[in-house]
């Protein structure tokens, strides 16, 4: 039997890019040297087949200065522990270790032959920025070689944190987090009591693994944000293309606390100054308030 009577597999190519930086150093910061990138079809089912980029940044990384927390006076107060973590990484393994202009040339090659639809970041004014923002990729660009980070024509993008603040933190995420515990609750708010919307946290609700730890390491980062980007893709694909492509919007920590819908945060994302009730915040107080009779902390 012909199988293209079937029809054939879509395919939606998306590359998510995660990159570690120098911080808190004068000189430096913000600077990357460990540089991620995972290219793979977010319509994939039962599979996770990917093509990655896991690389060290040779020129910042070969600088044992960029290892240290600086002032501003360029006096060494402390140490970067993920760097020294990854300057082990780079000895033991030097194939690793690459000019920046190597990484992006082959960054740029494969999106161009693999055919890339969508570039994304979990924080993508982070890693790489738009308009006015300057990103660690675009900052590391114009240090390294004096010229400007474009990205590749006709490839699109989207800020994957900001779909899954407004998207995938719905009304199911909410009524889940009311079901937790305090020691379970802990595990999803910040150290202020605040719900997180980080990338380990959302993965945490995903794969309802509380324990879960980001490694804080370009790939392995990015190989978990391209899981959470699949899941976006499969469930908000048409809102994705429609409000988020192209548009990238800031997250505020405050609608996100308020536990108010998918809805009524996309309102308030596509038309800010429009005013939403803030039904959902009662419910979330009433909830908090009980845990609190049973030692649990109040987000504050």
């Amino acid at each position: 039997m012909n199988a293209l009577a079937f029809g054939q597999h879509s395919k939606t190519i998306c590359c998510v890019v995660d990159t570690e930086c120098c911080y808190k150093n004068s000189k430096t910061h913000g600077m990357v040297y460990h540089f991620g990138a995972v290219f793979g079809d977010l319509e994939q089912e039962h599979s996770f087949h990917t093509l990655n980029m896991d690389y060290y940044v040779k020129e910042v990384i070969s600088d044992i200065d960029n290892l240290f927390f600086k002032n501003k006076e360029g006096t060494a107060y402390g140490t970067n522990p993920a760097m020294k973590n990854a300057l082990k990484d780079a000895i033991e393994n030097p194939y690793k270790v690459k000019s920046w202009n190597d990484i992006i040339t082959e960054f740029n090659s494969k999106i161009n032959s693999m055919g890339v639809d969508y570039i994304t970041s979990y924080n993508f004014n982070f890693d790489i920025g738009t308009g006015d923002k300057v990103g660690t990729i675009r900052r590391t660009h114009q240090q390294l070689t004096d010229k400007t980070f474009y990205l590749p024509r006709g490839v699109d993008y989207f800020c994957l944190m900001d779909i899954v603040a407004h998207k995938m933190a719905n009304k199911d995420f909410y009524s889940w987090i009311k079901t937790l515990d305090k020691s379970d609750l802990d595990q999803m708010t910040t150290e202020k009591g605040n719900l997180s919307y980080s990338a380990q946290t959302m993965l945490r609700f995903l794969s309802k693994d509380l324990f879960y730890i980001e490694q804080h390491t370009a790939l392995r980062d990015a190989l978990m944000e391209f899981r959470l980007a699949m899941h976006c893709w499969k469930n908000w694909r048409t809102d994705i293309k429609k409000h988020f492509v192209n548009n990238v919007k800031p997250v505020s920590w405050q609608q996100f606390n308020n536990g108010l819908s998918s809805v009524a945060k996309m309102k308030l994302r596509n038309n800010p100054k429009k005013k939403v009730v803030k039904k959902a915040k009662a419910k979330i107080e009433r909830v908090v308030e009980k845990q609190l009779e049973f030692g649990g902390k109040q987000w504050t």
